[in-house]
């Protein structure tokens, strides 16, 4: 299919970016995978960084839906768009095309079902098939890894990333335990999490106890003895908050920093700095590799 860039439209009644069904339609029946991006003039008024951002890295976003809509929060926007990378919007069914020559990858939170093989309880059925939004994480999650891309993943994708890495979830922590934190709430401030030491995280953050929010009922177990990612930190009941794999570059957050980043929150805008950094790394491996490339082609031609 041919490749043809495509801007996200700001819509005030979401108080989001994003495009409608019908224009991706329209695009993929004409035999046109969108690349979407802001335009210059809305990337420019978010950050003043985004002036020089098609010398930096690119890093995709999994989009997220509303009434008809792909969309992506403001909040999510501002925080992406402070680190100077170059944005690039993925949808459910032509997210992998639209991943060529990415640098790195965030997976956001939303509300849909992860793959039952992935909970405590799989005995309920839900649809993980081609087009749906499950389906699209897990194939972004893989070719994501295939191709060494950092990836940072926002409550359910970091959920779906814990799956992804055989870690298991409770499908209601308020069924399944006793805690007594709230975690499904819309405070800014919801409950403390404790950042353990000498992680990837304390890196970014500090270690010790800070204030998150919190907006989900499933949760994953504290069980990384099963899986090659990491707890990095947990709420005051054991849940889980965050977890990853540094040799990987995964970084999974259960909180929403981008909600902090946004109103001038510095540590957690260091979140987003850190996917910045790593797509950084992986976009000079890349224009290495294709110099090298280049280099022993011409010797080849003599």
């Amino acid at each position: 299919m041919k490749t043809q860039k495509v801007y996200l439209d700001y819509l005030p009644e979401y108080d989001t970016y994003g495009i409608s069904d019908e224009k991706i339609k329209q695009l993929t029946e004409a035999g046109i995978t969108p690349i979407l991006e802001l335009s210059p003039e809305d990337a420019q008024k978010i950050s003043e960084k985004q002036k020089n951002s098609e010398k930096q890295p690119t890093i995709g976003f999994l989009m997220g839906r509303e009434k008809g809509h792909y969309t992506i929060d403001r909040a999510y926007v501002q925080a992406l768009s402070q680190t100077g990378a170059k944005l690039r919007f993925l949808t459910f069914e032509e997210n992998l095309a639209q991943m060529n020559d990415i640098d790195g990858l965030v997976l956001p939170g939303g509300a849909f079902d992860s793959p039952n093989e992935f909970y405590t309880d799989p005995d309920k059925k839900t649809d993980n098939t081609p087009g749906t939004r499950s389906y699209a994480y897990i194939s972004s999650i893989v070719k994501a890894e295939q191709n060494n891309i950092p990836i940072l993943g926002i409550c359910a994708g970091a959920q779906m990333l814990g799956g992804m890495h055989h870690m298991k979830m409770y499908r209601n922590l308020k069924e399944y335990t006793k805690t007594s934190i709230e975690h499904k709430t819309k405070d800014l401030e919801a409950h403390e999490v404790f950042i353990y030491p000498d992680t990837p995280l304390a890196e970014i953050l500090g270690e010790g106890k800070m204030m998150v929010n919190s907006r989900h009922k499933e949760a994953m177990m504290p069980n990384d003895k099963i899986s090659d990612m990491k707890i990095y930190a947990t709420a005051n009941d054991g849940t889980p908050e965050a977890w990853g794999n540094p040799e990987k570059n995964i970084l999974c957050i259960q909180w929403h920093p981008e909600d902090f980043a946004a109103k001038g929150n510095k540590k957690m805008q260091g979140i987003y700095n850190w996917l910045f950094s790593k797509a950084k790394e992986h976009q000079q491996k890349q224009q290495m590799n294709n110099m090298i490339n280049h280099q022993m082609k011409s010797f080849s031609r003599g």
